[in-house]
């Protein structure tokens, strides 16, 4: 199984999404996710850097579901919405929940072609060990893949232990790579069946154009 965004041909269910702090990361996965919905895709996206209006604002004519992991720790009421689940991120079972509850929902209506968006990884490492983490991504990575959902995950480069980054890396059967080089982007992707060279790309708005 293969899914096509963004010029680029990935055949993993699960992919990294590697890059340095602002290099483009949450941009570059919020357009994966709007280009698939436009294509008939179910949309999910977990965030847990920004609120779910904060991320829907990017996305204003697409219909996507959002795991929200911020609200909850501003609004401790915030409710939820037929779109909108909020959980805290400290919460994994919590958060596992909510995914597993929109993609009952998009079965149910028939619809099996899925993408979601995990951004970021590197956040939920700050407040909880590696070891549970991992415990974590490895049961959401074999739902995914067992589903036959695609499903991308952000992460800090330079953040964390290069230990942790080669643990995660078992979980995911392909990585998207970013760099910056200050004055420009660039991106590949590296999987065990391709490799492809260095694109660049750039930034314009809310979306991200292909050089």
């Amino acid at each position: 199984m293969m899914i096509k965004f963004l010029g680029l041909d990935v055949d993993a269910n699960n992919v990294m999404v590697l890059g340095p702090p602002l290099s483009g990361k949450s941009i570059l996965v919020r357009n994966i996710v709007y280009e698939k919905v436009l294509e008939g895709f179910g949309g999910i996206y977990v965030t847990t850097k920004d609120t779910a209006e904060d991320v829907l604002r990017t996305m204003e004519d697409v219909d996507v579901k959002v795991v929200d992991c911020v609200s909850k720790t501003i609004f401790s009421d915030a409710p939820d919405t037929e779109n909108i689940k909020r959980v805290s991120i400290m919460d994994l079972t919590g958060i596992s929940v909510r995914i597993n509850a929109f993609l009952e929902e998009f079965w149910k209506s028939g619809r099996r072609d899925v993408v979601m968006v995990f951004d970021s990884v590197s956040t939920v490492l700050m407040y909880l060990n590696p070891q549970m983490v991992f415990r974590f991504l490895h049961v959401l990575t074999n739902r995914m893949k067992s589903f036959g959902a695609f499903a991308f995950y952000t992460v800090d480069e330079g953040m964390h232990d290069e230990k942790v980054v080669a643990m995660l890396k078992q979980l995911l059967s392909g990585v998207i790579e970013l760099r910056d080089d200050g004055n420009s982007r660039f991106f590949r992707y590296i999987s065990p069946s391709k490799r492809m060279e260095w694109r660049r790309f750039d930034i314009e708005g809310r979306e991200v154009v292909i050089s």
